[in-house]
């Protein structure tokens, strides 16, 4: 049976139905692969799901990261993107190579407000939030944030701080 889902950064986790991919063998993935070097071992629009829990941010160039996934993301197919937000406590670990915001992906999003970035490797957005400790949670604040992200960002970030953020894209092709 193909399987359709690929899990990035197992980090030891199995999943009978996805196909896993780690950088450490001690893991046991199905694939042991560096996702720094291009190109990752997989076909063109191979997975329908792709899996990114707090994988990311370890990377180091964004670009070849989006058309990686681009790439091996079939056109039906649905990315979920977890990383800290930049504002997170767990944003500064001394591994983390990228920092991420609301807007971090908008070059590579349909109608994202980054005009500069010239990809045609372009993702419709299903879902982006940023996510809150629970103490936040429970005065509604992340409901606020996230209807007007760039006021959050540009006023009250570094006051009340983010725990992740969340995108769910599908590639356009």
């Amino acid at each position: 049976m193909k399987k359709n889902k690929l899990i990035l950064g197992s980090a030891g986790k199995k999943d009978s139905d996805s196909v896993t991919l780690d950088i450490d063998a001690k893991h046991h993935p199905d694939v042991v692969h560096d996702l720094d070097r291009i190109p990752w071992p997989f076909v063109d629009d191979q997975f329908r799901e792709i899996v990114c829990h707090h994988v990311l941010e370890h990377l180091n160039d964004i670009a070849h990261i989006m058309s990686e996934l681009y790439r091996i993301c079939a056109k039906d197919g649905e990315i979920y993107i977890e990383v800290p937000h930049y504002t997170s406590l767990f944003a500064n670990n001394p591994e983390h190579k990228l920092r991420f915001g609301y807007f971090a992906l908008d070059g590579y999003i349909e109608n994202g407000i980054t005009k500069w970035m010239t990809t045609t490797k372009k993702f419709r957005i299903i879902e982006r939030k940023i996510t809150f400790h629970r103490t936040y949670r429970r005065y509604f604040l992340h409901k606020l944030f996230n209807r007007k992200p760039l006021l959050y960002e540009r006023f009250w970030a570094y006051i009340i701080p983010a725990e992740n953020i969340i995108f769910k894209l599908q590639p356009i092709k």
